[in-house]
């Protein structure tokens, strides 16, 4: 009998908890705070490192890659391994332009290596975007419009004709930074609609 009693009351209890009510929704204000905290704590990084998984989908064409990319300041390579590059695709990008060298020692040069594996891919990977982005920030002076989370990060980003949805975040380094991204740009008469997501398996902030 002292058993069942028990075992009511821990029921009782149960469902008490999962009735009550879900906590409030902080104020805009605070929202807004809580954003211009984490943004002005995020925007000075620039010496990272982010490994994941990349997938691109444009039109009926589609690919996938892992990714590592190392920001040094202006300094940024990028090694692509899988479909997406064909094999193993290295770009490098610095102050003088960007250069890309596939697994068949071919090189490719251009302005930028955003221009570079448009080249190599047909695809146009919004990278200068991204340097911002995969922060968790909008780009500084274009215009923007977004939703924040409740605790005051990104959560959707509409800019420069991207979509960007922040899936998920992680903590690293004592930073908040996304883990998982997904972006959409919509079909206009230049290019198909196109879709890009990115799970990022591990950050490195460097010294």
């Amino acid at each position: 009998m002292k058993s069942r009693r028990i075992f009511c009351f821990a029921l009782v209890a149960a469902l008490c908890g999962a009735c009550a009510a879900p906590a409030p929704r902080p104020s805009a204000d605070r929202i807004e705070t809580l954003w211009a905290a984490h943004a002005a704590a995020t925007r000075p990084l620039s010496h990272w490192e982010l490994r994941g998984r990349l997938a691109v989908q444009a039109d009926d064409h589609g690919g996938q890659a892992s990714l590592l990319w190392t920001r040094d300041a202006a300094r940024h390579s990028i090694r692509l391994n899988g479909p997406l590059g064909r094999g193993v695709v290295r770009v490098t990008q610095d102050e003088s332009g960007a250069r890309l060298q596939d697994s068949e020692q071919r090189v490719l040069e251009a302005a930028n290596a955003e221009d570079l594996l448009f080249r190599y891919t047909g695809w146009r990977l919004p990278i200068a975007n991204l340097d911002w982005w995969v922060l968790g920030l909008p780009i500084p002076g274009v215009p923007a419009d977004r939703e924040l989370d409740v605790a005051g990060r990104l959560q959707t980003l509409r800019q420069q004709g991207w979509v960007v949805r922040y899936e998920k975040y992680v903590a690293a380094d004592g930073y908040e930074l996304p883990e998982r991204l997904q972006l959409t740009r919509a079909a206009d008469d230049a290019a198909p609609e196109m879709q890009v997501r990115l799970v990022i398996d591990h950050w490195g902030l460097l010294k």
